[in-house]
């Protein structure tokens, strides 16, 4: 049976409980209540967002994901150089342990042109690429197990286990750098058997975006999505002139400020509400168990999936009888759309890895000092920022059907995909510092890419399916993650000579993988 636009519009923007109108909490919702502007600040549209909103915990669990992703980020930028510099300057020490008057201490070799050696900084891209391949194996291995935990006893149990792995993972990192030499530095690798406890950053992330999504409707959902995917890019602005100030003051202080940070998120996860307690939404577009569906619920598909009338529904509540967890992923991977999304997920990290070598090159290559590199981050940030908390909100209006949601989502994925290509070609044929600020910059512009591909698979899924799609998503992107990490290390060696630093080839694999995916995206059409 169709729908008319203004049905769906009606439907979609009553409150979850229309029988308390003269509950003081049901006129919050409405837009009367003093907390009906506090997450939108000076947005035009509070009443129409705050509708959104099935019951009053709604926006105290909001307040408490964002704040407390907030927290998680932060403790991972404020420390992004420094650990890059702490590794540097482990390996330089056992570069240097061979000769006669080896440098000693933390303190030795300031501004690092000691350690801009090709041995050195091989080992260096050694370090960091393996140890960003190796703390995704525990999100490849456990987000599933851990996306059953939080189906069967919350969210908060996970994020809980998320902080206690870090503190040991982050602890582990200064012990063995402290130590100074007096162990091999590569024992560093065994922080990741910590991030075992809780799944690491992809799990925690995981459990963030499912919060939002059990929390908001789906006609808001890309504009919540895109509010909490620009929380570590304001950490970006925020941390990096910290840490830069740190550093100068101790190698050690920025590790202190991240480790306090995740300690006061205990505090948070356990004061904020259970989100997979709330009642059901009233009514949601994603969810469909009729055979026969509007035009709004047609699924993404490709020219050649057209003709598939299987593929043309939304995923029902209870697809595949009573609910396991591997019914659940099979029935995520039996549809088209979300192939083709977990396909973005997967690719998009492998060709993210490269930028964690951007502050190195620029090291090495344009004789920045470590602690100067921290605002390259600075540049992306403001690129990403404008994006993801302007720009796609102010775009991102509640639509009348699904149909019209995905048609956005898909035309901001593909814009931000072709932007990205752009931004990684640049860095790589960079000859001079302004055009590494510049290329960043325009890295962040396509920061786009993941609520937006995010909006477009929490469409096709029902509300039981949340927790289940974002893990999903977390293992494909720990999997890209675990192969980009040594082969993105690998290509950042090519070229390098004494006198010479690396020739930027990942930046340039970057591109291609991010071109390859835009045309793939400009292929695929919303089925009419």
């Amino acid at each position: 049976m169709s729908v008319s636009p203004h049905d769906e519009r009606e439907r979609l923007l009553q409150p979850w409980n229309n029988n308390n109108n003269n509950d003081p909490a049901a006129e919050e919702y409405n837009g009367i209540g003093p907390q009906s502007h506090f997450l939108f600040l000076s947005w035009k549209q509070p009443v129409a967002a705050v509708k959104g909103f099935r019951s009053h915990p709604s926006t105290p669990i909001l307040f408490c994901t964002f704040l407390l992703f907030f927290l998680i980020s932060f403790s991972r930028h404020i420390i992004e150089v420094p650990i890059i510099r702490l590794f540097e300057l482990a390996a330089c020490h056992e570069y240097y342990s061979r000769f006669e008057g080896a440098i000693n201490g933390h303190d030795r070799d300031p501004d690092g042109r000691l350690c801009n050696v090709p041995d050195v900084q091989n080992e260096l891209s050694t370090l960091t690429g393996w140890k960003f391949g190796l703390d995704a194996i525990p999100g490849l291995l456990l987000a599933i197990y851990y996306g059953s935990v939080a189906g069967k006893y919350g969210r908060k149990p996970v994020l809980l286990l998320f902080s206690t792995g870090m503190l040991l993972s982050l602890g582990w990192i200064v012990l063995i750098c402290w130590l100074d030499g007096r162990v091999p530095i590569r024992l560093i690798w065994l922080s990741s058997l910590f991030i075992c406890i809780g799944g690491g950053q992809r799990v925690a992330k995981a459990m963030l975006f499912t919060i939002v999504s059990d929390a908001v409707d789906a006609s808001h959902r890309t504009r919540y999505l895109s509010f909490l995917s620009s929380i570590p890019h304001i950490t970006t602005l925020i941390a990096p002139p910290l840490s830069a100030i740190f550093m100068r003051i101790s190698i050690w202080l920025p590790f202190e400020v991240a480790i306090g940070a995740l300690t006061l998120t205990y505090l948070l996860i356990l004061a904020m509400p259970e989100s997979s307690k709330l009642p059901p939404l009233q009514q949601d577009e994603t969810i469909t168990t009729s055979s026969h569906l509007s035009p709004s619920h047609q699924p993404l598909l490709s020219p050649q999936s057209a003709s598939s009338s299987s593929s043309s529904k939304s995923i029902p509540d209870n697809p595949l009888g009573p609910s396991t967890w591997a019914t659940e992923i099979l029935t995520l991977l039996s549809h088209p759309s979300l192939r083709f999304t977990l396909t973005i997920f997967f690719s998009t990290r492998i060709a993210l890895i490269s930028k964690a070598f951007v502050y190195q090159h620029a090291s090495e290559s344009f004789g920045w000092e470590m602690s100067n590199t921290t605002f390259l981050r600075v540049s992306q940030a403001l690129g990403a920022s404008l994006v993801t908390l302007f720009a796609l909100p102010l775009l991102s209006h509640p639509s009348p059907s699904v149909r019209q949601s995905r048609r956005f989502d898909l035309a901001v994925l593909r814009a931000s995909l072709l932007v990205a290509a752009i931004g990684f070609a640049v860095l790589w044929q960079a000859r001079a510092s302004w055009m590494l600020v510049l290329a960043l910059f325009v890295c962040g512009l396509s920061e786009a890419i993941q609520p937006a591909t995010q909006g477009l698979a929490t469409s096709f899924v029902p509300r039981n399916l949340n927790a289940r799609l974002f893990t999903t998503v977390a293992v494909v992107e720990t999997v890209g993650k675990l192969a980009g990490g040594p082969a993105m290390s690998a290509l950042f060696k090519i070229g390098r000579t004494v006198g010479r630093g690396s020739l930027g080839v990942n930046f340039a694999a970057s591109s291609a993988v991010f071109g390859a995916l835009f045309l793939l995206a400009a292929v695929v059409r919303l089925k009419r």
